[in-house]
């Protein structure tokens, strides 16, 4: 882990790591005094995306590792998830009618439509070795106003 602005984690494909995940983001948050609104956002995407690759990411049982890099500037925040999941690519997915009746909704595609609603971009790239999926968050008047460097 790197004290500038830039920091990896790498966590096994278990939901037990989410404790792991989670002590992250409040970790790089707090130290580049991003406010908490940002950081519960960051948070929750973050384990929507990581849930979703550790339940269906994987046709086997065996250990993978998921990836997690966070970069910061004064403007906003990226952090990219890699896996070496099946290739799935969740932008595809057909947007949700939030508004349609809960009977009348398709299964499924609610967790990307929670990230993309939380975050300010999300982009996906297939890589040969896997998937990256991109979380773009731009920091508010609170970050700088509150000593972000």
């Amino acid at each position: 882990m790197n004290t500038d602005e830039n920091m990896e984690v790498k966590l096994p494909n278990s939901l037990t790591a989410l404790a792991q995940l989670h002590a992250s983001v409040e970790h790089f948050c707090r130290s580049r005094a991003i406010h908490s609104d940002t950081e519960f956002k960051i948070d929750l995407a973050l384990e929507e995306v990581f849930t979703n690759i550790v339940r269906y990411g994987y046709d086997d049982t065996h250990p993978h590792e998921i990836v997690v890099r966070f970069k910061g500037n004064r403007d906003s925040v990226r952090i990219s998830v890699e896996d070496d999941g099946r290739h799935f690519n969740p932008l595809l997915a057909p947007a949700v009618d939030v508004n349609a009746p809960a009977a009348e909704r398709r299964i499924g595609g609610l967790g990307i439509h929670l990230v993309r609603n939380l975050l300010d971009q999300v982009r996906y790239q297939r890589r040969p070795a896997g998937n990256r999926l991109i979380l773009i968050k731009r920091l508010g008047k609170e970050e700088n106003e509150h000593g972000h460097p």
